[in-house]
């Protein structure tokens, strides 16, 4: 998804949030929790007519009691026997991609008979019958609040989409199975270069609780009930409660990532003015090759050589 070039519109600063912030826990849930909503946004990410879903137990067990058990953000199923899963991800994990194909195991192994099944000849006769495995798609949307794949060929790849494929050949090896990640970090237009139904998805999982007012180019059917359904002041006094806890929940973890960037960043600079420092190059230099100051680079030259 390529970066919007177009004009910044000036974005409005509000006190107090007007909308709920859907990228915590209790926001999450409640958003996705609308059965609209959730078809809508299905739809639009995965370019789907979805008209029905049923919404199935958030816990999965293993088949037995000693095995882990998985536990979505929203797990749901269409008339079909399709599985959709949706997560949302604030923090980076090690293994993300690795929870992604053990989250989605489960739907796909759900799906075996135990022992033979039952089918319908010709003549009318029941006939028991090994089961030719024949699955029903399972997907996932991810979306993250943090940046899964850094290298430089996805650097302006906001959304990804992950298919088991036959590499030589260059073809997807099943339609029936397919990963969606959203990285709303890289995600960088305004309200002025919304373009697509996934634009505005997006641009509201990562803005809306910064918005005073619903943004005028979301005026789609889907986009008012998102809109008014995320009100905060809508909220029951429970749900407020448990809301409250759910944006302090979200604020430690991103204050603890904010601080461990800014230490590894510190590091680094530390790191790459000594070994410029150790080559003589002069202040004036090193103080623009890292946007310090000359009496930042000399402070950090004369703590290098004090602790040495």
């Amino acid at each position: 998804m390529a970066k919007d070039t177009g004009k910044t519109k000036a974005s409005k600063s509000i006190e107090t949030p007007v909308f709920m912030n859907i990228k915590t826990d209790f926001g999450f849930k409640k958003i996705f929790g609308n059965k609209v909503l959730l078809i809508g946004f299905l739809n639009a990410i995965l370019n789907r007519d979805i008209v029905e879903i049923e919404y199935l137990p958030a816990e999965q067990l293993g088949y037995i009691e000693e095995n882990r058990k998985a536990v979505y953000d929203v797990y749901c199923t269409t008339e079909n026997g399709e599985r959709f899963i949706v997560e949302m991800q604030a923090s980076p994990q090690v293994h993300f991609a690795d929870r992604i194909v053990f989250y989605m195991s489960y739907p796909v192994l759900a799906q075996a008979p135990k022992g033979l099944i039952n089918l319908i000849n010709s003549a009318g006769e029941e006939i028991r019958v090994p089961w030719d495995y024949a699955l029903r798609g399972v997907y996932m949307i991810c979306i993250l609040d943090n940046i899964m794949f850094p290298e430089e060929k996805a650097r302006d790849i906001v959304m990804e989409r992950i298919k088991i494929v036959r590499q030589e050949a260059e073809t997807v090896l099943t339609d029936k199975w397919e990963a969606v990640t959203i990285e709303l970090p890289k995600f960088t237009k305004t309200e002025d270069g919304l373009e697509t139904a996934v634009d505005k998805w997006i641009y509201s999982l990562k803005n809306m609780e910064k918005l005073p007012e619903r943004p005028e180019k979301l005026n789609e059917k889907i986009f008012d009930e998102l809109y008014e359904y995320a009100k905060i002041n809508k909220l029951k006094k429970e749900d407020m409660k448990e809301y409250g806890k759910s944006v302090l929940e979200y604020d430690d973890v991103i204050s603890s990532l904010r601080y461990v960037e800014e230490r590894v960043r510190k590091e680094n600079l530390i790191k790459f003015v000594r070994n410029c420092h150790k080559y003589n190059t002069n202040i004036s230099q090193i103080a623009a090759f890292t946007d310090l100051t000359e009496k930042e680079v000399s402070d950090i030259i004369a703590k290098l050589e004090k602790d040495e």
